[in-house]
């Protein structure tokens, strides 16, 4: 069965609809709940993301990917990057991800957000650039760096994809309270967007302590304890932000 995610969209290329935060990280729980083999498990495993993504269903639009993790990568231009999802109208219902796998090899951080990221751009960019079907498309990131973009973007709504798709609210926040709990960090009231009405981590609590914690978390869900920090100031779950 393919991977299949269902979101408002307009009729392209110049009726594209502009997703809100909060639904392209509803499109990221439609797919997480698909690709999660263990319910009791938080860490999403890289073979079982590209095996359910070699078929992929957006609004009852079905297209194929072709996935390569092993080779070098580089760009029109020769330089070296991290990941490349293309489109060739000359091959119509096919989609392709390629990701520098020298690059990732000892990283399997990195290779799981680069193709959490490509997936992103598998959801919400490759079915428009089929339906105009008359040019090539071609997204490319450039490092890792490169994932941790907010911008409006194709790119930015591609890191917040994989961003709430490997690390989404509520389950970050029940982990984080429960270790901050733990470790007797203290905890407070503040907006988030996390678990409804629970605390979240105060301000001032020690720095190393709060370390350790964000390196629990980041095993727990198979990232690096960065993507912790980022994910857990994007949803408000630390007071005052990282």
């Amino acid at each position: 069965m393919p991977l299949a995610v269902h979101y408002p969209s307009g009729s392209p290329p110049a009726g594209r609809r502009s997703l809100s935060t909060a639904e392209i990280r509803a499109v990221a729980a439609q797919a997480r709940r698909q690709l999660l083999a263990d319910p009791a498990e938080f860490a999403l495993q890289l073979p079982g993301l590209v095996a359910a993504a070699a078929m992929i269903s957006v609004n009852t639009k079905n297209f194929a990917v072709q996935w390569d993790l092993t080779q070098p990568l580089r760009d029109q231009s020769g330089r070296a990057v991290l990941g490349i999802c293309d489109v060739d109208p000359a091959e119509p219902g096919w989609a392709y991800v390629s990701i520098d796998g020298p690059t990732v090899s000892r990283r399997p951080d990195l290779a799981l957000s680069t193709a959490a990221h490509e997936l992103g751009h598998l959801l919400f960019d490759v079915p428009d650039e089929m339906d105009v079907g008359s040019r090539r498309y071609r997204a490319v990131a450039r490092s890792a760096s490169a994932l941790e973009s907010v911008s409006r973007g194709a790119e930015g709504r591609a890191n917040e994809f994989m961003g709430a798709l490997l690390v989404p609210p509520v389950p970050l926040h029940t982990r984080l309270l429960a270790l901050a709990r733990g470790e007797g960090l203290r905890l407070a009231r503040a907006p988030h967007e996390g678990r409804p009405a629970s605390p979240v981590l105060a301000a001032g609590n020690p720095a190393d302590v709060v370390a350790g914690v964000f390196a629990a978390l980041a095993i727990e869900f198979g990232v690096t304890e960065r993507f912790i920090a980022v994910r857990a100031a994007r949803y408000g779950l630390v007071q005052g932000g990282i």
